[in-house]
């Protein structure tokens, strides 16, 4: 960075006070001249300013956001803004020539100058620009059409009005200082001729601080000739001096709300830090030529570097170490902790110099905390610094499957509208060399998503809301069988229709208010398919000779669950009619014979009644009784017969079974079931199989409904058979 970026940084960090836009700001009362012209040069150096370019597109520094990378670019905004307008004014360049300008430049998003502004504020000093996403953009119409356009360039030529206080700065009739070298709370005599007696009210004594500005020190004695004035524990190198001038000071309006309303969370801090100052802004005194007025050493000595380049290194990379101290008259340099070995360094090192590490290798993490300790005779200073080396991730969206109950790689598995959805987003981690972040070579963890869904026909976007997994996994290798090596999201059910496209955004976050470190997207096209919905007629049969209740109409909706999870009905996909009581004769359903004859006569029987429908598919529910040989058994209607079928209370899966007979499917035998075998049919899923409401994954392998083993699911091809057939 050349020297007047430097400097310009300097005027940043005494303009922030403690260097972060998320900290407790106060505006300083007083800035270095000399930083505050080199800002300005930084600031009409800038194309938006210096040839009037305005950016086609523009940050979108204005409205409402919770987005905390658009936050840390709107932070870095704020601040060059603020800070320019400060140095401008201070200057006395014709800030109302420049304005719009420098509002402009505040919100360019040309990589130099998002990188410059980032610099300034001491973010990723040495890293790329962070990339923009279209959601952060403006167009420039928009951008100077906003209500907020016009308020924030009047609260920028307030804060320059606010900086051009007319306030002087001297060291008229200074010839000496009793030290040039001081510690907090001592006391620094200035000598001089015809200093007038006594101290006018309008002049006060100005001492400079350790980051670079001055502040006014308590006088304890003044004559004409001698002015004595107690050190401020902040005392730093420059120039001591006299700060003169009358009058009222008012808080600049329109910073503490145009900046706060427009802009948000990135400027509020400005609010409360304009609101704590009581005095005017003004330059420091100046240097007098003969050096008579200039403290050279003060207080503790200052560390102005200690840090690695970069902090964060790839496996293999080299950090770097450097420092710069002044003022101290011995430093040492030492390792505080480590994951992995520490580097051995020499202990005493020159003010100034750096280190190069050799290569940083491993397949897991690892870290470096170093210490800088600086002491002189007003006392000592320490800083801490440390890098880190880890594998960055790259992320990439591989694949987005939707489902309703089973679904293959390519999402070919037909959809059902309104129906219960969910959307599986697969992650790739972009690392394939091994490294291990803590949860498994290749792998990362804590990756966050959001999903919408477009509906291509009227354009409406719906958000799908928090996914399942709110630690997602990435990686190259994952597992569709494993539930969780995937983000996981619940679709509502206005938007399962039509033709959607789902948009998956990923990300890696980083620290509140700083850009996510790792940041993609993907997106899928898919059909929800009306279909009609199936009629029923609940039979509740009652058993004499059963200890077991008699099944209820509640028995009958918790039953008919297993087909409203498996199988392609909609929400609320069936048309019930009324229920009819029936009874069973005794010994009834003690074997095959009693199942046939039982379901034969439910499919022939006449129901006939003048005022309720007794129309669809008959589904007798009896009572869950262990003594019956079977859990259900079905009938497929024929000319004089209607398609019914017999199932146990609450046995779901038993349901979906007997339901997938009236549609036509046959078993499959997995050694259980007799024949006649269907060959259209998987002995066991080709794809995972999901049960929405339940949260459950039946992975590749798991057996078809068709069968009569345990933990059944429907495959694809179930699936498709039963979608073409409704309704019976």
């Amino acid at each position: 960075m050349d020297q007047s970026k430097v400097s310009a940084q300097v005027f940043v960090e005494q303009v922030y006070g403690i260097g972060s836009w998320r900290g407790e700001l106060a505006p300083p009362t007083t800035l270095s001249l000399g930083a505050a012209r080199a800002m300005t040069r930084l600031v009409l150096a800038q194309p938006a300013i210096a040839i009037g370019r305005r950016a086609d597109m523009q940050l979108r520094l204005f409205g409402p956001t919770d987005d905390d990378g658009l936050q840390a670019l709107r932070a870095h905004s704020v601040g060059f803004m603020v800070a320019g307008a400060l140095a401008l004014g201070m200057t006395g360049q014709p800030l109302k020539d420049v304005v719009l300008g420098l509002v402009h430049a505040s919100a360019d998003i040309d990589p130099d100058s998002l990188l410059l502004r980032a610099q300034l504020l001491r973010e990723y000093p040495f890293a790329p620009p962070v990339p923009l996403i279209p959601d952060w953009l403006d167009p420039r119409d928009r951008f100077t059409g906003a209500d907020c356009y016009a308020a924030v360039v009047k609260a920028v030529l307030e804060l320059g009005r606010w900086a051009d206080s007319g306030w002087t700065t001297d060291a008229t009739g200074i010839g000496s200082m009793s030290a040039s070298t001081v510690c907090p709370g001592a006391l620094l005599e200035i000598y001089g001729v015809a200093f007038p007696d006594p101290q006018p009210p309008d002049t006060r004594v100005y001492v400079p601080t350790r980051n670079g500005g001055c502040r006014e020190a308590t006088v304890e004695s003044w004559s004409n000739s001698r002015i004595a004035v107690r050190i401020p524990i902040d005392i730093g190198p420059g120039c001591v001096g006299f700060v003169r001038g009358s009058g009222t000071f008012q808080e600049p309006q329109q910073v503490t709300g145009a900046l706060t309303a427009c802009i948000g969370a990135a400027a509020e801090a400005w609010t409360r830090g304009f609101k704590r100052v009581n005095s005017p802004l003004v330059s420091c005194p100046p240097c007098l030529p003969g050096g008579q007025n200039h403290i050279d050493i003060a207080g503790a000595p200052q560390i102005n570097t200690f840090r690695f380049t970069p902090q964060h290194v790839e496996p293999g990379g080299q950090p770097i170490l450097s420092w710069e101290v002044r003022y101290a008259n011995q430093v040492l340099i030492n390792g505080v902790s480590a994951s992995g070995s520490l580097l051995n360094l020499p202990g005493l090192v020159p003010l100034i110099g750096s280190l190069s590490f050799g290569a940083i290798t491993g397949t897991v993490p690892s870290t470096g905390v170093y210490r800088l300790t600086a002491s002189n005779v007003c006392g000592v200073t320490v800083a801490q610094t440390q890098f880190t080396m880890s594998r960055t991730p790259s992320l990439s969206v591989t694949r987005i499957e939707v489902i309703q109950s089973i679904q293959k790689v390519d999402n070919s598995v037909r959809l059902v509208a309104s129906r219960r959805t969910a959307v599986r987003v697969f992650v790739d981690s972009g690392i394939t060399d091994g490294f291990d972040v803590g949860v498994g070579p290749n792998r990362v963890s804590g990756i966050k998503a959001t999903l919408f869904a477009e509906n291509l026909a009227t354009g409406g976007i719906t958000s799908c809301g928090a996914s399942w997994t709110p630690n997602g996994i990435a990686g190259p290798t994952l597992n569709r069988n494993v539930l969780d090596d995937s983000l996981n999201f619940d679709v509502p059910l206005s938007a399962c229709t039509g033709n959607v496209r789902f948009r998956a955004t990923v990300e890696i976050p980083g620290p509140p208010g700083v850009p996510p470190s790792a940041f993609a997207t993907g997106s899928t096209d898919v059909t929800f398919t009306p279909k009609p919905p199936q009629a029923l007629l609940p039979l509740l049969y009652a058993d004499p000779s059963s200890t077991s209740p008699t099944p209820t109409l509640a028995d009958f909706f918790a039953t008919l669950q297993g087909p409203a999870r498996m199988q392609p009905f909609p929400e609320n996909g069936f048309t019930v009619n009324p229920p009819i009581p029936l009874l069973l004769g005794p010994g009834a359903l003690t074997n095959d014979i009693s199942w046939f004859t039982a379901t034969m006569n439910l499919a022939i029987a006449p129901f006939l009644f003048s005022s309720t429908p007794v129309g669809g598919l008959r589904v007798g529910i009896i009572p869950n009784d262990g003594r019956y040989t079977r859990c259900g058994w079905s009938f497929r209607g024929g000319f004089l017969s209607t398609t019914s079928f017999l199932v146990k209370a609450g046995d779901t899966d038993c349901c979906a079974h007997e339901l997938g007979h009236c549609f036509g499917l046959d078993h499959v035998n997995c050694g259980g079931p007799a024949g006649p075998y269907d060959g259209g049919l998987p002995l066991t899923l080709s794809d995972p199989g999901l049960d929405i409401t339940a949260r459950k994954l039946f992975p590749t392998g798991s057996n078809e409904s068709m069968t009569y083993c345990s933990s059944p699911w429907v495959s694809a091809e179930h699936w498709d058979r039963v979608f073409d057939r409704i309704p019976i």
